[in-house]
């Protein structure tokens, strides 16, 4: 397939690889395919991000055979970047962004990075582009900006210093539609009038229905989109039940599930998904059309609770819109919206096909975007700090006064200190390489020695808004820290929501161990020991079997058995209850424990003891004879002897976990 956005593209890039380019251009018109091109060229180490790990993993997927390609899709917080070795690194925006504050040193080899999806910088994921864009400018890094929807191309163009390479069509065609009772009409022409004879007094679910039908009869399928997860599950019940092969999308699936839909999307097996807005930016779908049923998406609060609704934005629309005609898959798409009568059609038309794409400005906050920047920057004087700022898309004139209010502010809370110049102290060093804002190092309980951990992390503004409004969530934690079943807590939540929870939780307990370690305030063991238990979901005294790879329901029966340590659990999987429990949770206990009877061969004897002599009486000394007193010390210590009469048996001959 020819991609004319490439043939542009790279007849100015060839000539002046360094410069930074701006890439406006349709969904659907190559620009992913550009992005490809470039990482292959090789020369020094290229970055691609995107919003999403779906989209970063779908590039990595196609150039990985051709390159040493790295995908990082690890928590933002973790220092795994640190000996990255590759040609190629894809992550989202703020995996690139935690690497740049932790200045690592691969950095310097850093040749391009690509930006997809830029105009996020108007919206909730601002603060990471900003710190990239920031980093870039500095050490002179070439950037590639991608984007279908810009607000204000100039604008961007004057912040990137970039050069635009602008595109207005597709590749593939697509054709805007309007549907109303009982009519659809397409921009391609295609008209309709459905012979409809309303029997369940839903004009709308029937009008849909027949549109559906249409796009199924041309041996096409369809991604409707809805405005929230229950949306979702009951239209997909609805249409299947009116007989068309359909299926639900929502990121309140588990990840095993969204890929199963996903499969039987790719395999032509369903006539329409009924998708949220999870499906709405980036991955490569085989989707002729995108049908809008429902024009709102949820409000919540800083806590998650559901406040409301609010029309769709035309910058939303347009990035849902462009999953339809993708190429690879079709020759041309549709974008279909559904009204419940002509009022509405030419409302929808006028705002959404017509409209200007306006996305929602949330601008990042001013404290942590200059702790960011001043935590990658050795040496930086006010004036310095003044000009990075204002040279931002989003603090782009910004008052002197306020970055003086913001230095200001950080120093009162000791992340700054000024001498000669701005450096960031142990404690602002904590705070940028957790990745949590400024704000939210004040509900961290630093000066109320007496306030429960659990319960700082729990309301902390990064894990309160994931509990979606459940009051449960510090029972919840505790539980599952504890080993214990979550079951019946938190209702409402899916299973992903509540592992979201958790992740959650765990990022807010590391950055609490960090920030504490850095003040020198000794309840950093016991935040850390927290952090731990959310990470693997089994008291402290489980961690070190769980870091072995012993499941977590295991650990828990072992730990009611006193076995918290792996030598002792290599010792007792001499017992047949022991070793059959292993194999029905998968565990592969003989590789577990190959290194420990490796490093201490009496391990392997007392296992081997075990084995031999359960279910039998046997004399002490017949034991010591083949395998040696300290085997007999072991067992012994272990608890795993009992006398009968003149002879010995093995205690826990029944023991199973």
């Amino acid at each position: 397939m020819s991609f004319p956005l490439a043939e542009m593209f790279f007849s100015s890039y060839r000539r002046d690889p360094n410069s930074n380019y701006l890439v406006s251009a349709p969904t659907g018109s190559g620009k992913t395919h550009l992005a490809k091109v470039v990482l292959l060229e090789g020369g020094g180490i290229s970055i691609y991000v995107s919003p999403l790990k779906a989209l970063s993993r779908e590039v990595y997927l196609d150039v990985k055979d051709r390159t040493r390609a790295v995908i990082a899709d690890s928590d933002v917080y973790e220092d795994d970047l640190r000996h990255f070795k590759g040609d190629v690194l894809l992550a989202t925006y703020e995996k690139l962004d935690s690497a740049i504050r932790h200045d690592y040193s691969w950095l310097g080899n850093v040749k391009r990075v690509i930006i997809d999806e830029i105009h996020n910088v108007e919206g909730e994921r601002s603060l990471a582009i900003e710190n990239i864009v920031l980093w870039a400018k500095e050490k002179g890094v070439p950037l590639i900006s991608l984007s279908a929807t810009l607000s204000n191309p100039e604008k961007y163009v004057k912040w990137l210093d970039a050069k635009l390479i602008s595109h207005k069509e597709r590749t593939v065609p697509l054709h805007e539609c309007i549907a109303y009772p009982y009519t659809l009409k397409c921009s391609n022409g295609i008209e309709e009038n459905f012979k409809v004879k309303p029997t369940r007094n839903l004009p709308k679910l029937e009008l849909l229905y027949n549109v559906l039908e249409k796009i199924s009869s041309m041996g096409k399928n369809a991604l409707v989109f809805v405005k929230s997860r229950k949306s979702a599950e009951i239209l997909a019940d609805k249409l299947n039940k009116m007989g068309l092969r359909t299926s639900f999308y929502h990121s309140g699936m588990s990840q095993e599930d969204r890929k199963k839909v996903l499969d039987l999307l790719y395999k032509g097996s369903l006539n329409a998904v009924v998708s949220t807005t999870a499906l709405g930016q980036g991955v490569n779908l085989p989707v002729y059309a995108v049908v809008f049923y429902e024009m709102k998406l949820p409000l919540v609060d800083e806590k998650g609770e559901f406040k409301g609704w609010k029309d769709i934005s035309r910058s939303e629309f347009l990035q849902i819109a462009g999953r339809a005609g993708r190429p690879k898959y079709d020759k041309e798409g549709l974008t279909i919206l559904i009204a419940s009568n002509k009022v509405f059609a030419e409302i929808y038309s006028r705002k959404y096909f017509r409209g200007t794409a306006n996305p929602e400005v949330s601008r990042p906050d001013l404290d942590t975007l200059s702790l960011a920047f001043i935590s990658w920057n050795q040496r930086v004087d006010f004036q310095k700090l003044k000009d990075s700022i204002n040279s931002t898309f989003n603090f782009r004139g910004v008052d002197e006064s306020e970055v003086e209010r913001s230095v200001t502010s950080l120093r009162e809370m000791k992340l700054l200190e000024l001498r000669d110049h701005l450096s960031i102290t142990p404690l602002g060093r904590a705070v940028a390489i957790s990745y949590i804002d400024v704000k939210a190092l004040k509900g961290f309980p630093i000066e109320n020695k007496e306030q429960d951990l659990i319960t700082a992390i729990v309301s902390s503004p990064e894990v309160a808004p994931s509990l979606r409004g459940c009051k449960e969530g510090k029972e919840l934690l505790s539980k599952w820290m504890n080993g214990e079943s979550i079951e019946g807590l938190c209702v409402k939540l899916s299973h992903k929501d509540i592992g979201e929870f958790i992740s959650n939780s765990r990022w807010i307990s590391f950055a609490m161990y960090r920030v504490m370690r850095a003040l020198n305030d000794d309840r950093f063991r016991k935040a850390l020991d927290i952090h731990l238990s959310i990470k693997y979901g089994v008291p402290v005294q489980g961690i070190n079997l769980a870091r072995a790879g012993i499941p977590r329901e295991i650990i828990v029966d072992l730990l009611r058995f006193n076995v918290s340590d792996l030598t002792d659990l290599c010792v007792l999987v001499g017992l047949k209850g022991i070793r059959e429990q292993m194999r029905k949770h998968d565990v592969e206990i003989e590789v577990i424990c190959r290194k420990v009877y490796s490093d201490d061969p009496s391990i392997f004897d007392a296992r081997m003891a075990l084995q031999q002599y359960e279910g039998k009486e046997f004399e002490l000394g017949e034991l010591v004879s083949r395998y040696g007193r300290d085997t007999l010390a072991k067992l012994m210590r272990m608890k795993l002897l009992q006398r009968r009469g003149d002879r010995f048996v093995i205690v826990g001959t029944q023991r199973t976990v």
